[in-house]
């Protein structure tokens, strides 16, 4: 199958790739807004860059690679720095870079991985500090149209370009479709629409978690019955296996296998990063790790988990609400395992309940990461199942299992119950595997590009007939400036905000100076004056997504905490 390039938001550095890319100076100085995330995420980093700058005779080509390998038992395998901004005539630096760290990084990986299907994460070149800061847009058309030639050379391999702003996830994605068209795969407009209005659910299975490398069903199933001396069978139920632990064992022995199997470190995958990347506020988990919060905290959004029956009262302000129906990894006086918990789940649980069904009035739910027969998805369905059926409201689930003879049987099992499945083609798992990221990835690109569109970002042409009306908009984003420095009244910091967020929402920025302040700093400085917790959290965690240095998510998280 032909390499794809893929988009996806978040930071580089927590994406589980085989190779990640360092976008560099030709003086290879320490700037730029990946220096920060490379050393905060790798301890070698920097001494490593230290040791090339020493090495090596200034100013470095244009283009130019090194390679830091890694850990080769987990992901990324090794770091590709490549040389792509500095004093140099060539016309096509973003170009040369993104080929550069592809070859280069194929080359050092297919040492060891000569049959494996690889996953090379670029940042978007010199369009944070570097040399197109102001030009974005065709930037990302030569980087994209490197990335497409160079991968019709490497087998076996997929481009992944994370963007660390939101806005440079639309400019990219834009891109693309003007270098090779929109995404190639199924499309579901009731889906989508419902994403796009942000009227969508998300729930999340044990599959998420097993693509990370973490343990899923069949690990935990293999330890309990180890220690209970118990051949594991397919006529043991999983649920009465639990059961039998934890009669044999006590809770405090269970918790702690529980700790042991999931509360392992493992990295985001590229699936975790283009789903949650999606316009949701609320994320349904049965699983026990916390991939999800990673995750989101690796796209700048403000993960809130809720564990616990009284937290969930709490789910109406903002931030992404990771909902653990079944517990926490953490929190083993939560875990939701055998056979009794499962029974009284919901009698335990009543506001875990009234949350699912309240949702359920006015959400679509869409299931990633179960089997159909999973008995974490058999047993949310069978409460959903009627509400689905009394409202005509369908839910969706990407289904690997919907496919051969049963396809159409399963198909309409299902539709009967106002689900529908979105199943995953290929003859085997790798095939499944790639199409499954395909969907994602077209599903966000429609979404996202659904939205406001950024007419009003420096680099996209309008009309002569729009050109004065984006001159007027224009001028209203320097009032915003001044004006945001001390707004008068309450009433005005809620005027200021909501014109901030239209301006923002279609691609304005501050003019780049000295004096100016970033998006980022705008939404700062008018959460200074809000008056009640609600609002400015609220602006602070729009602060968050504007952020473009690790510096600025820090200090953020650090002013939300506080």
């Amino acid at each position: 199958m032909t390499g794809h390039v893929f988009i996806a938001p978040g930071d580089i550095t927590r994406l589980g790739a085989d190779a990640i890319a360092y976008s560099a100076s030709n003086v290879l100085t320490r700037d730029g807004n990946l220096a920060s995330s490379f050393e905060a995420a790798f301890p070698r980093f920097a001494d490593w860059l230290g040791e090339l700058r020493a090495a090596e005779t200034l100013p470095v080509a244009i283009g130019r690679t090194f390679w830091l390998p890694l850990d080769a038992a987990r992901q990324p395998h090794g770091i590709v720095l490549v040389v792509s901004t500095g004093r140099d005539p060539e016309p096509d630096k973003a170009g040369l870079a993104v080929r550069g760290a592809i070859v280069r990084a194929v080359e050092e990986l297919r040492a060891t991985r000569p049959e494996a299907r690889l996953l090379i994460a670029l940042p978007a070149f010199r369009v944070g500090r570097g040399g197109d800061r102001g030009n974005p847009m065709f930037s990302a058309r030569a980087q994209i149209q490197a990335a497409v030639s160079t991968l019709q050379e490497v087998p076996n391999v997929d481009v992944a370009f994370v963007t660390y702003t939101p806005a440079l996830y639309r400019v990219f994605l834009q891109a693309r479709r003007e270098v090779v068209g929109p995404p190639q795969a199924a499309s579901y407009p009731v889906l989508e629409q419902a994403l796009t209005s942000r009227a969508c659910v998300l729930f999340v299975g044990a599959g998420l978690s097993t693509g990370a490398g973490l343990p899923g069903w069949n690990e935990l199933i293999a330890r309990l019955s180890r220690d209970l001396q118990v051949e594991p069978s397919p006529r043991i139920d999983h649920l009465d296996l639990a059961q039998w632990y934890r009669e044999q064992f006590g809770n405090e022995r269970l918790a702690n296998v529980l700790r042991s199997t999931f509360g392992g470190e493992g990295l985001p995958t590229l699936a975790h990063y283009l789903l949650m990347g999606l316009p949701i506020r609320h994320v349904i988990t049965t699983n026990y790790d916390q991939l999800l919060e990673q995750t989101l905290d690796s796209l700048k959004r403000h993960p809130v988990p809720i564990i616990h029956q009284e937290e969930v009262a709490g789910t109406g302000g903002a931030g992404t609400y990771v909902v653990k129906l079944h517990g926490d990894a953490r929190h083993p006086e939560e875990i939701v395992l055998s056979r009794d918990d499962y029974a009284t789940f919901f009698e335990r649980r009543p506001a875990m309940a009234i949350l699912l069904e309240g949702l359920l009035l006015n959400q679509t739910f869409f299931f990633v990461g179960y089997s159909l027969r999973d008995p974490n998805f058999r047993q949310v369905f069978g409460r959903i199942a009627r509400l689905l059926r009394e409202s005509r409201r369908r839910a969706f689930a990407m289904s690997f299992e919907a496919r051969g003879d049963t396809a159409d049987y399963l198909q309409k099992q299902w539709h009967r119950q106002q689900l529908e499945l979105i199943p995953v083609p290929g003859d085997s798992a790798g095939e499944q595997q790639q199409a499954f990221l395909r969907f994602l990835d077209a599903l966000a690109d429609r979404v996202t590009l659904q939205a406001a569109p950024l007419s009003l970002a420096a680099d996209v042409p309008v009309s002569d007939h729009l050109a004065p009306l984006r001159g007027m908009l224009e001028q209203v984003g320097a009032e915003v400036v001044r004006l945001s420095r001390e707004p008068a009244a309450e009433a005005d910091l809620a005027f200021l905000a909501d014109t901030l967020d239209f301006l923002a929402d279609h691609g304005w920025r501050p003019p780049a100076a000295w004096h100016r302040p970033t998006l980022c700093l705008l939404y700062q400085q008018l959460a200074v004056h809000a008056s009640d917790e609600a609002t400015r959290r609220r602006l602070l965690v729009a602060a968050l997504g504007c952020a473009e240095a690790l510096a600025e998510v820090r200090r953020l998280r650090e002013e939300m905490e506080g």
